[in-house]
């Protein structure tokens, strides 16, 4: 087993000897870390890509990876500070921040719905429901539109746990609202016991590299219809509506989507989809993920009141009393 490995590292050396590597680009430098449908990791410099290969250096030997294998690659770019780089150290959240941002390499929808597909929940209250998306496994942390949970405190998620046969339904209780933005339309929501649960994240993107006619995706659950994948493209990417700007996108975004991701096609959030034009075809918008981004910074100028009244669970208004009329003797 040994000679037969040995053997294969060695006529790999030669391929890539014999072909050449490509040059070092702003893509490839830096170490990647890769991660294996099997569950394991990789980490190492990526140093060829092929249609269904991907070569990666670990320091000691070449890997030869196939695409197929491979769940999602994420990218981590070597920090600008010198001495963090001597000390290896890699780029990670903020000190005061709860998400996540990576990038990761483009590839199918198909590819990349399925690669995303645990981070995505479906929020449920009393009376609606909507979508959302998990910006922190470790902490518990859901990012949702205001809309959906407003006047709501009863509020629920339904996650979604991968296996080997598909994806399993979980309902988590215990969830409480942490901040929300009535203007620009988002909640951020926290599962109180989330060591108990197997979440996954998701990262968040740059508005700064999107473009118009760049392909996106959302998954969210219109109409109740859980695990919907709608694709296009971006239309607009600053749209003006309702005094903020907005990504205004083909992909279909129906009542229930609300709250859910707009991915790009490398399986980043770029959006939080928030409404459409009704009556209107392929005319989608989404809250730039700039504007989630400050607001999770500055969550604590938002931070939900429980003892707001308005603010506190929805009730029916009881019918009035009807008055006793007096007979006349």
């Amino acid at each position: 087993m040994n000679t037969l490995k040995t053997t294969t590292i060695f006529l790999l050396l030669l391929a890539l000897a014999a072909g050449g590597l490509p040059a070092q680009d702003s893509s490839t430098a830096g170490w990647e870390k890769i991660r294996l449908r099997s569950g394991n990791s990789l980490q190492g410099k990526v140093i060829k890509r092929t249609d269904t290969d991907i070569f990666l250096d670990v320091g000691y030997t070449i890997l030869r990876i196939p695409r197929a294998s491979i769940d999602v690659i994420t990218a981590q770019v070597e920090s600008a500070d010198p001495a963090a780089r001597k000390a290896g150290n890699q780029p990670g959240p903020q000190a005061d921040s709860i998400f996540f941002t990576r990038r990761l390499d483009a590839g199918p929808i198909e590819e990349k719905a399925r690669a995303v597909a645990e981070g995505v929940v479906q929020v449920l209250c009393l009376s609606k429901s909507g979508s959302g998306f998990i910006i922190n496994r470790k902490e518990g942390y859901v990012v949702t539109n205001y809309h959906v949970i407003e006047q709501e405190r009863d509020i629920s998620l339904m996650i979604y746990v991968k296996e080997k046969k598909g994806l399993r339904k979980e309902k988590v209780s215990d969830v409480r609202i942490v901040a929300f933005n009535p203007f620009f339309d988002l909640a951020l929501l926290k599962i109180e016991s989330p060591e108990k649960i197997p979440l996954r994240e998701t990262y968040l993107g740059d508005y700064s590299r999107v473009k118009i006619g760049d392909p996106v995706f959302a998954i969210g659950n219109p109409l109740g219809l859980d695990r919907t994948v709608s694709d296009g493209i971006v239309s607009n990417r600053s749209r003006a509506l309702g005094g903020r700007l907005s990504i205004q996108t083909t992909a279909a975004i129906n009542p229930g989507n609300s709250g859910g991701p707009l991915f790009n096609n490398r399986g980043e959030v770029i959006g939080v989809t928030s409404s459409k034009i009704m009556g209107g075809e392929s005319l989608g918008f989404a809250i730039p993920i700039q504007y989630v981004k400050d607001f999770l910074r500055n969550r604590e100028a938002f931070a939900f009141d429980k003892d707001n009244p308005n603010t506190g669970f929805r009730y029916l208004k009881p019918p009035p009393k009807k008055q006793k009329v007096k007979k006349k003797k």
